[in-house]
This record gives C-alpha cells, structure tokens and sequence, in this order.
C-alpha cells in the first residue's frame, strides 16, 4: 500500500491534512446526494426571486400595480429555501450542489489526464534519455513558457466552451509540471540496483516501466495530482466567471458571474459560491501538503 504504517499516522495526526480530507468527503457526498434532496437548479420562479439564506432579512422596493407606487417590504429567509434564491427565484442551495459536482468532475477528470500525459512523458524521456529525453523537455519548456490560463482562454475561445472540451483543454495544457517531476523521479530510480538487475534478468523496457518505474514513483505523482486540482477548480470557476464557461451546467464560477453585479442587495449570491470555492481550494491544499509531509522519506 502507498499510504501504511507510519505514514498513515503521520497523516492521522496532521490535522489540517485531516480537515482537509474530512470536506473532500463531505463535497463528495454532497455532489453526489444533493441531487436527490434538491430542487432542480435551472428552476425558475419569479414569486421566490432575492430571498435572502435563513436567518437573514433585507427590504426590498416592490412596484404596486394597484397604487401604481413603489413599496418598500421586509424578506426574510426559510426552510424552503435555506441558502436563499437569485434575482430569478432560483435555488442557490441547488445551484452549489450542482456546482459541486460540476468543479468535482472537471477537477478529478481534468487532472487524471494531465497527470497521465505527463508521467508517460516523464517516463518515456527520463529512461530513455538522449535525443528523446532533449525533444520532450523543450516541447514541455514551449508549452510551459506560455501562461496557462491565457492559453486555456484562447483554447476554449476559438474551439467552444462544453464542459467536455474544458475538461480535455486543461488536461492537455496542465501536465508539464507533472512530467518534470516524474522524470527527476525516474532520473533517480534507473540507475539503483533493482532496476539494474531487473533488466539483466531480461525484463522488457515496457515491463521495467510498469512494474518498476511508475510504481516507485507514484507516492510523488499522488501529492502532484491533489495539489493540482484546486488550481484546475478555480481555472474552470474562472472561466465561467468570465463567460467562457459551459451555458448548460451550473457552476460555482457561473453564479459567481450572476451575483457581481448585485452585492449590495443579494449579497449572497457572491458570496455563497466564493466561500464553497476558498474552502474547497483551501481543502485540497491542506490535503496535498499533508500526503507530501506523510509520503516524504526525508521526514522519517
């Protein structure tokens, strides 16, 4: 097992690791449930628009179609609506739910192909080396020298902005760090003893790198792949703030987008999202810091 022994306890006892590890759970039980318990989020009711989370109460101006005259009247929060309604009479606690499992899907899937991109080519240029180690590293030094968002914008700008081809956009630009780690991993690794003997023995290169390689670095490609969804979360959340999100799923960025303009009156629906997003990003960094702490041989 990657994670044993003393590890596990080193884990066990770094608590902001462990925090982190117990909102992970619940985003995912919530991602996953919270469907079934709420509305659906694209429902829209005008009669329920700008109620503000339970427990709070704001004044509104209401048009009177009678008196032909502004009112002003007081709206206060309840359990049908517990984190409130946008100015459309939507459901926020719906649209976070749904935004959880959006920034899950995007994170999780996004970062498993980038970080499978880059340890193949982690891998393949470290074991190699020569000529093959020289072409993939300046083409990971190009792809890295230009700004990773300004390129996922340009991508998703000029090719179309579906959840799915956001997902591929990131996947495909986002591995270059991983692939630097894997090959001064591997640098380190084929040269020890085991790795020798194994190929005196007659073991295929294809076979060296599978049951050897990758296995003995994959404490390293774990840490590298929690620490990097957070950045692919609030790259995708970015992108919809700004409009180049997917139009037919509700993410956290998306509401983000809806609520800028009306802070001072629904305050909420900024803010609601932002506080998921923060504590989300703050999650998976106490998680990633953790395993390193946890999975480092220098720490013993």
């Amino acid at each position: 097992m990657i994670i044993a022994g003393n590890h596990r306890d080193k884990l066990k006892n770094n608590k902001p690791a462990m925090l982190g590890l117990v909102f992970v759970i619940l985003l995912f039980a919530t991602a996953i449930l919270g469907p079934f318990v709420t509305s659906n989020p694209n429902e829209i009711n005008f009669n329920d628009k700008n109620l503000p989370p339970l427990g709070f109460s704001i004044e509104q101006s209401v048009y009177n179609i009678k008196t032909q005259e502004l009112e002003t009247t007081g709206r206060q929060g309840n359990w049908e609506h517990p984190l409130g309604t946008d100015d459309k009479g939507r459901d926020m606690l719906a649209m976070l739910v749904s935004g959880a499992r959006v920034s899950l899907e995007v994170g999780f899937l996004a970062t498993g192909i980038a970080i499978l991109i880059g340890t193949l080519i982690g891998v393949i240029s470290a074991y190699f080396g020569g000529w093959l180690d020289n072409v993939l590293m300046r083409f990971t030094d190009v792809i890295m020298t230009f700004p990773f968002f300004l390129l996922l914008v340009l991508i998703v700008y000029m090719y179309g902005a579906s959840i799915v081809f956001i997902i591929l956009a990131i996947g495909l630009t986002g591995w270059t760090g991983a692939a630097r780690l894997v090959r001064s991993e591997v640098l380190s690794l084929r040269t020890l003893d085991f790795i020798t003997a194994s190929k005196a023995l007659g073991a295929s290169d294809l076979r060296v790198i599978l049951h050897h390689l990758i296995p003995n670095t994959l404490s390293s490609i774990i840490v590298i792949a929690t620490l990097s969804i957070p950045g692919v979360i609030l790259a995708e959340a970015a992108l919809s703030f700004i409009g180049l999100g997917d139009p037919g799923v509700t993410s956290w960025g998306r509401v983000l987008n809806a609520g800028q303009d009306s802070l001072v009156t629904t305050w909420w629906v900024a803010v609601e999202p932002g506080i998921l997003l923060f504590l989300t990003v703050l999650a998976f960094n106490f998680l990633g810091d953790g395993l390193r702490d946890a999975l480092d041989p220098k720490s013993e």
